[in-house]
């Protein structure tokens, strides 16, 4: 298993994640979770530590802030289905 931290911010409308190699960005976490996905999969699981950077947030998203908590997002082997 190999273990990747990201953090996650909130920019220009769109959610970003960077770190351990990856920037990638997406309007959805949904569609960021795909991204974050197709960077990191290969021959192991990986396990992505996500972090949401709060000070990132702009205001109108401070009243979901119990929303957002920090995560792990785990990924299969390439080619293996979860």
């Amino acid at each position: 298993m190999t273990a990747v931290k990201l953090v996650l911010e909130f920019e220009r409308e769109r959610w970003r994640a960077r770190g351990d190699g990856v920037d990638v960005a997406h309007r959805e976490l949904r569609g960021l979770e795909a991204l974050i996905e197709a960077s990191v999969a290969g021959e192991r699981h990986v396990e992505v530590e996500l972090a949401f950077d709060m000070a990132s947030l702009p205001r109108w998203l401070h009243q979901y802030h119990a929303h957002y908590c920090n995560y792990t997002l785990h990924v299969p082997p390439r080619g293996v289905r979860a």
